[in-house]
């Protein structure tokens, strides 16, 4: 089975000299095998996008392929050579897609000598700095497929940042260097831009802007999609008009991820961004399928820009949850949080029940309402950006997420969503790499596609 996948837009380009098209055969050949390698990539779940179906053979056919490629969107290019070909004519390919990382594909043996060209082609790239991979096998090979679809996951997960902007309610994180950021920094690692706006401005156009009608179907939706609503109603109330007002601040302002201070401020003036999170972070509401918008707790950046990158490779939504316990035997940890973690990593919605929920450390003015529920079983693979001396990391591992009774969660917090993994690593590998309070996850495996995601910001991966 296809594994799950945030399907990248590829360009594909096939490429020969242009003296070689006097041999009728070897043109025709090599029109073919544009054709073959159009059909492997789309059968590994890539929308492939091609100006014609012709080979180019020329700088000016090179160059008016990489403007159709360019006007059209495509995140990562893969340039199919199979024969001779002249590396100054592919090099226009940097020159009008700038930034856009560039897999040269090839095979060789049965007529086929494409690997002399596109040697001196990933040579040529390199001389010029550009980002390039090369990757030999034939069109019915799964394991180079296989290769190739990792590497444009992976690599467009990357290039999907550039434009994006972080919204930041509130002030900064708690004390958490761990969740701190610099601006310029992200700017020039993820090509993305950070805009702030007041916690506050939310509870008034929560108000103003969202009605009673709006919030009750949405509660009469809640009651009818998850297991139980046992939370006050009139927090609920409240904490709808909240998510319904963040809605619309994030469609406003063209934000694809956001974070949120919260925490101590908001308990004791009005009630918490808890059900806005979870349900942000969703793959569905009152009003039906939506995409998951990234939605971090406490001003976490990081955290928030490691959730991202998980949804990236997965196009699935990311888990946030503390580190609260590790049992060395089972070697199991026990993740909680109180609203950032989807109710999609339940088992089933059905599963969920949300509940009213007052922290003993925080003087309440209302509640909150919160998701309760135990993460459904599964692999997981585990991220979480961090930097050491200034310069980003990500520290990535997978475990096996481990359903457990509803009532195994008294340990932690009866009402918070949680989460026990038994990881894959071993121990002192594990705590080697802890170097922050916060996790985040996704169902399956993504490790390789992370590290070229890395890679490709310029971002250490560092596997436990």
């Amino acid at each position: 089975m296809m594994k799950k996948i945030m399907a990248p837009k590829v360009g594909l380009i096939a490429t020969m000299s242009y003296d070689w098209t006097k041999i009728e055969l070897t043109y025709k050949k090599l029109i073919d095998d544009h054709k073959k390698a159009k059909a492997a990539l789309e059968s590994a779940g890539m929308q492939v996008i091609t100006a014609t179906e012709r080979t180019a053979t020329t700088r000016e056919e090179i160059i008016e392929d990489c403007k159709y490629l360019r006007d059209n969107g495509v995140e990562v290019v893969v340039l199919y050579i199979g024969w001779w070909t002249f590396a100054n004519f592919e090099l226009e390919i940097a020159n009008v897609l700038k930034g856009i990382p560039v897999l040269i594909w090839t095979n060789s043996g049965g007529g086929n000598i494409g690997l002399v060209g596109a040697s001196v082609t990933r040579g040529s790239f390199d001389e010029i700095g550009a980002k390039v991979k090369l990757i030999h096998g034939a069109f019915d090979n799964e394991e180079t497929i296989e290769k190739i679809r990792t590497w444009c996951v992976g690599s467009a997960a990357a290039i999907r940042f550039n434009g994006m902007i972080m919204g930041i309610g509130g002030g900064p994180t708690l004390g958490m260097y761990t969740g701190t950021y610099d601006t310029i920094q992200i700017k020039k690692v993820f090509g993305m831009d950070i805009e702030g706006w007041d916690q506050a401005t939310i509870f008034d156009r929560a108000e103003k802007e969202i009605t009673d009608k709006e919030a009750y179907e949405f509660l009469d939706w809640m009651k009818q999609e998850y297991g139980g609503v046992t939370s006050e109603e009139k927090v609920t109330i409240m904490q709808i008009k909240l998510y319904l007002a963040l809605k619309k601040l994030i469609a406003e302002r063209n934000y694809s991820m956001i974070t949120v201070r919260c925490l101590p401020d908001l308990p004791t003036v009005h009630t918490t961004f808890c059900l806005a999170h979870s349900i942000l972070n969703d793959q569905c509401d009152a009003c039906g399928k939506k995409d998951s918008v990234v939605c971090g707790c406490e001003s976490d950046v990081n955290g928030a820009l490691s959730m991202q990158m998980l949804k990236h490779v997965s196009g699935q939504p990311a888990f946030f949850g503390d580190y609260l316990q590790f049992d060395p035997e089972n070697k199991e940890i026990g993740l909680c949080n109180c609203g950032s973690s989807p109710t999609d990593f339940a088992k089933d919605h059905k599963d969920v029940i949300w509940v009213h929920e007052g922290l003993a450390e925080f003087e309440w003015k209302h509640g909150s309402a919160n998701p309760q529920y135990v993460a459904r079983s599964g692999l997981v693979t585990m991220a979480r950006l961090s930097r050491i001396n200034g310069e980003y990391i990500m520290a990535i591992g997978t475990g096996d997420a481990v359903y457990k009774d509803r009532e195994v969660m008294r340990e932690l917090n009866y009402y918070q969503p949680q989460a026990f993994v038994r990881i894959h690593a071993d121990m002192d590998s594990f705590f080697d790499n802890l170097r922050s309070n916060h996790c985040h996850m996704v169902y399956g495996d993504y490790v390789k596609e992370l590290v070229i995601e890395c890679e490709t910001l310029g971002i250490k991966p560092i596997l436990y």
